[in-house]
């Protein structure tokens, strides 16, 4: 009897991730945080061709969409659902606001991701006693700061040219910063793909497709078939540009649901996308340790 129980705890030991002592230190997660948002913009000072092509392509969109509003319209003629001309941008412009934040939300992370397992830095990064969660925030944080640069512009033409009071405009930015919380999770969500599978490149570009046609950027939600409007309900996105259209269009906009509630689902989903974004990181980080990194 002893001498199976050896066995078997030998035999234990052998499959079990060896622990070696480290003389690193526990790092916080708000010094984790601070150090990724200096690096990253550290980073972005040293590129800056890249912010200039991002304004650019940015205000080409509002240009296209000026003109596109010019020439066509939306829904039947006198009905509440109607946009056309100065309405119609208005939609548009209210989508192009909060898809600013688009690439440091739901690609940030990803894209830190790639870029350490490019410079070979992601087995450093995971074998260290920091936060992993609190990295990938720290690097939405720095884009999002960097993009405020082309958020403010945006943001003061929409008010300029709506012109919405002053409780509308704060509650546009309410708005867009609680989609922000849920972008950011769903984009952690999505870089746990480029870790357990690394070539991701092809399924980021389908969901970004389908984050930006499928929300209701560049037609109501009610255009859409039942089917599709279902699946539009379940991203953050849609809530997000249904209650800045609201507010833009100052309580005319006939939203999806009471606009309480729309609040109450926004919140909600902010809060189950964190939650589950951090309990899959952990879920990876385990997997990955105890197979050597060799998942990473």
């Amino acid at each position: 009897m002893q001498t199976t129980t050896v066995t078997y705890m030998a035999s234990r030991k052998s499959t079990e991730a060896p622990i070696y002592p480290s003389l690193s230190r526990p790092t916080s997660a708000w010094i984790t945080m601070k150090a990724t948002v200096i690096k990253e913009l550290r980073i972005a000072r040293r590129y800056l061709p890249n912010l200039v092509g991002g304004i650019v392509s940015m205000g080409l969109r509002v240009v296209f969409f000026l003109l596109l509003s010019g020439v066509i319209s939306v829904g039947e003629t006198g009905s509440a659902n109607f946009l056309a001309g100065r309405d119609l941008f208005i939609f548009f412009q209210g989508a192009l606001i909060l898809m600013v934040f688009n690439g440091p939300t739901l690609w940030g992370p990803i894209n830190a991701v790639t870029t350490d397992l490019y410079n070979g830095t992601l087995e450093f990064l995971y074998s260290t006693p920091v936060s992993r969660y609190a990295y990938y925030v720290g690097t939405v944080l720095a884009k999002v700061l960097i993009n405020m640069l082309i958020f403010l512009p945006f943001y003061g033409f929409l008010i300029l040219y709506s012109k919405v009071n002053l409780f509308d405009m704060l509650m546009i930015l309410v708005a867009c910063g609680v989609v922000l919380v849920a972008l950011t999770a769903m984009g952690i969500m999505i870089a746990l793909l480029a870790l357990l599978w690394r070539q991701v490149g092809s399924i980021t570009e389908i969901l970004g497709i389908l984050f930006e046609m499928l929300a209701g950027a560049y037609l109501p939600i009610y255009a859409f078939p039942k089917a599709v409007q279902y699946v539009a309900y379940l991203m953050p996105h849609t809530w997000g540009y249904d209650l800045i259209r609201y507010y833009s269009f100052q309580g005319k906009w006939q939203t999806i649901l009471p606009v309480w509630q729309e609040w109450g689902v926004m919140v909600l989903y902010a809060i189950i996308f964190t939650l589950v974004s951090r309990y899959l990181l952990g879920k990876a980080e385990t997997l990955a340790k105890r197979q050597g990194l060799s998942v990473i």
